[in-house]
């Protein structure tokens, strides 16, 4: 063969490779290039959609919580200075405050308080309150509980005046009678 039969044998088989990869490129690669760029942007646009949800959600989330406490710190405040005078509440607290120390309440008498002025503050109600004389017999021990538990009680309470005297013959399960005065608490509707 001659060396023109070839070079030009050669110029042809490069020319038909280079249709040849010239159809693949453009009939199969290029084809699933522009499908894998497509679920590129899918994936990122998923991706973005994803993170936006899971940060609204994280938001909503913590606004409930923030909520939830808010509840729970009303129904805190409820129970510690309840809107309206609420006498059946009180005399519940001390009848389970005078059962839980074994001291019995002898006497009482409720009257309503003189209320403070009102807040400067907007939302801040009156407060008015609920004055109770009591009259408890028990050891020495179960006064002391007594007074502990109206004390640390959920609802406001201010002792204003007590007197602790024997109720009876010594002994070792000696009497006491104790008289108080209390302050209950309220707020104003």
């Amino acid at each position: 063969m001659k060396s023109s039969t070839k070079r030009a044998l050669s110029i042809l088989f490069s020319v038909f490779f280079l249709i040849a990869t010239i159809v693949v490129y453009t009939s199969l690669i290029q084809p699933e290039t522009d499908a894998a760029s497509e679920l590129q942007s899918l994936v990122a646009s998923k991706t973005n959609v994803y993170t936006t949800q899971k940060d609204a959600v994280s938001q909503v989330s913590q606004l409930i919580n923030q909520f939830q406490s808010a509840a729970d710190l009303q129904n805190t405040l409820s129970l510690a200075m309840p809107i309206g005078p609420d006498v059946t509440q009180a005399l519940n607290q001390w009848y389970t405050i005078s059962q839980s120390s074994q001291a019995s309440v002898q006497s009482l008498d409720i009257k309503l308080g003189t209320a403070y002025a009102p807040s400067s503050q907007p939302l801040a109600k009156r407060m008015s309150t609920i004055v109770v004389d009591l009259g408890v017999l028990g050891t020495y021990d179960a006064i002391k509980q007594f007074l502990n538990a109206l004390e640390s009680n959920a609802r406001v309470i201010n002792v204003s005046s007590f007197d602790v005297k024997p109720a009876g013959a010594g002994g070792q399960n000696q009497l006491y009678s104790l008289t108080l005065s209390v302050n209950t608490f309220y707020q104003e509707k």
